[in-house]
């Protein structure tokens, strides 16, 4: 990379070059790359105006130098609507080629339309909260305190499992202070989902919740019982 001309520069001193020469020399080495392969001058879609810019007719956008009308030619929105075009014009985007009922359903490549179909939304109408039932146990045998949480969803979508989350108070989306922040620390919440009922959660403290014990067998478990259309959650606290 010569940078003799530069300023307080001797030829062959080997200065270190800052930030911004660095990035003019690499833009400029892309440009050179990227123009070695593609001819402006060939491109349909590509005019210089009167004022001496370029522009894209396919993408309705303007450039001022031959660097970036070629990183846009290799962009995603011009490879993009290059796509459409062929298609609308009855033309295979990957062989270039007329479509044909062989090649009508051929797969597109990286830049497919398909990529930007955007996925069905489910929707649904929801019937109301849950009926629930709380119940604090004791654990027979280490005597921890507990919470057995029953929810009724006799509505629930066929074929469909409930589910539930534990949430902190800091997960959730509102504006509070930090008087309500740090009194809101000490609880947490067990939030319960069921289409198509609405989510109910439960403020329970924020105490260290046990998973698994090794001599006592599994203290936290759920259960789904498909034929009452009853959901079951039950854990244990830490000491």
């Amino acid at each position: 990379m010569d940078y003799s001309d530069r300023v307080n520069s001797k030829q062959g001193s080997g200065g270190v070059a800052d930030s911004s020469l660095t990035n003019v020399h690499r833009r400029q080495r892309v440009a050179q790359l990227i123009s070695s392969k593609i001819n402006i001058d060939q491109d349909p879609y590509i005019f210089k105006n009167h004022l001496g810019l370029l522009e894209c007719k396919l993408c309705l956008t303007t450039h001022v130098s031959e660097g970036s009308i070629l990183s846009h030619m290799q962009g995603r929105k011009h490879q993009t609507n290059l796509q459409r075009r062929a298609l609308k014009n009855g033309i295979d985007p990957n062989t270039g080629l007329p479509q044909t009922a062989d090649n009508q359903n051929r797969p597109y490549n990286q830049y497919s339309l398909s990529q930007h179909v955007a996925p069905e939304k489910k929707t649904f109408i929801k019937v109301g909260k849950p009926s629930y039932k709380i119940s604090k146990i004791r654990h027979p045998q280490t005597f921890q305190l507990g919470l057995l949480f029953q929810v009724n969803l006799p509505l629930i979508k066929a074929g469909t499992h409930p589910f539930h989350r534990f949430m902190s108070v800091y997960e959730q989306n509102m504006q509070i202070n930090q008087k309500q922040a740090q009194i809101n620390g000490n609880f947490q919440h067990l939030v319960v989902s069921a289409e198509p009922y609405e989510n109910i959660a439960f403020r329970i403290p924020a105490k260290e919740i046990e998973k698994l014990d090794e001599k006592e067998g599994e203290k936290f478990w759920t259960y789904w019982d498909d034929d009452t259309k009853e959901y079951f959650v039950q854990f244990f606290y830490k000491d």
